[in-house]
């Protein structure tokens, strides 16, 4: 059973400091996120911890990783390495893909036709551009069934079992391969750390590269960066005297709040 397992490694805007956001707002090109480390989403990392917990349940299957970027994503792809997945694969170009999904899509659906997988698993969406149309694009190009929010999953080959999270609860599924996934990050699952010996090996893997073109991408600009004011809400107790302050405190506040 191949499983292809599709992430972004995205910057971190959170590892700015103040003084990079204050400077960003002097034009209309954003804060520069280019020396950032990146990382996949939690939704991924949610999405490749289930996938190795069905390994280690005696659930044969090969995995690839596949990652569309530059080259900020060689150390995850050969984080997943060194976690047991077969085969890296990097579809390199220094574009910005933020809102480009159909780009995504296309490549990822194009890997598909050409190496084969019985199921394609993503993230339910980014933390850039935040569009979630990735799984439903690359499925609609190999019309196959598309299934997101899904919080856990088990492979019963030829069959997958998915748990959705649906506006009137859980929702338990059980569907035939081929199929795309899109799992959603519920903080019941972790990814985990490979050992030294793993990092060591991982480090020496020959990662799949493959140049991609994109040709035309949206011109996005930042148009302005405000700093929202964060206030705390509270009612100030004026009064003459403490005594005042206490009294009112009672009668005001805290006497609606006693159990009677």
């Amino acid at each position: 059973m191949n499983i292809l397992l599709a992430f972004k490694a995205e910057p971190d805007p959170g590892m700015l400091a103040e003084k990079d956001w204050q400077a960003a707002t002097a034009d209309t090109h954003g804060p520069d996120v280019s020396l950032l480390r990146c990382s996949p989403g939690a939704d991924e990392q949610a999405a490749a911890a289930l996938l190795l917990a069905q390994r280690n349940g005696g659930c044969e299957m090969t995995l690839t990783a596949l990652s569309i970027g530059d080259e900020r994503a060689l150390h995850w792809l050969r984080y997943f390495v060194a976690l047991g997945f077969e085969t890296p694969v990097l579809l390199e170009t220094t574009a910005d893909l933020r809102f480009a999904p159909e780009f995504v899509a296309r490549n990822i659906a194009d890997w598909q036709r050409n190496h084969g997988a019985d199921l394609i698993i993503t993230g339910c969406q980014s933390s850039e551009g935040q569009n979630s149309q990735t799984p439903f694009l690359v499925a609609e190009m190999l019309a196959w069934p598309c299934f997101t929010q899904v919080e856990r999953f088990t492979l019963e080959p030829p069959f997958i079992v998915v748990e959705q999270r649906t506006m009137t609860g859980l929702r338990r599924c059980r569907v035939r391969f081929p199929a795309v996934i899109a799992v959603r990050q519920c903080g019941e699952v972790a990814l985990p750390v490979p050992g030294m010996r793993q990092r060591l090996a991982a480090a020496k893997a020959d990662v799949v590269r493959r140049s991609v073109v994109v040709e035309t991408t949206p011109a996005v600009q930042c148009l302005r960066l405000e700093r929202p004011e964060q206030r705390r809400h509270a009612t100030i107790i004026s009064g003459a005297t403490a005594q005042e302050k206490a009294r009112r405190l009672w009668a005001d506040y805290l006497r609606q709040r006693m159990p009677s």
